[in-house]
């Protein structure tokens, strides 16, 4: 039986693998870099790190954490929704026996 957050979650996930994984990462890797180049700013200028290299340096960090964090979001959740869709597969059949 799925608890009322598995459904929200179920029925969201399904919309967003409906766009397929480029459409996801295109919305979410340019949201997620802006985000992380905003802490790495507010970070890098407490220790005085300002110059060309600082622009560099934020841009190049926060799109690897960009990706990153993407990838490993997209990943995390279709291994969630597989899972629960694999477990109520299995109640069901125990259920008809």
């Amino acid at each position: 039986m799925l608890s009322p957050k598995e459904k929200r979650f179920v029925k969201y996930w399904e919309e967003q693998r409906t766009g397929g994984r480029v459409s996801y990462f295109a919305l979410y890797i340019p949201v997620i870099t802006l985000i992380t180049a905003i802490v790495c700013s507010f970070l890098f200028s407490m220790i005085s790190m300002i110059g060309l290299s600082y622009f560099v340096s934020v841009g190049i960090l926060s799109l690897v954490f960009g990706i990153a964090i993407t990838v490993y979001t997209w990943l995390h959740n279709e291994r969630r929704f597989k899972g629960i869709i694999k477990r109520e597969i299995r109640e069901g059949e125990q259920q008809i026996r």
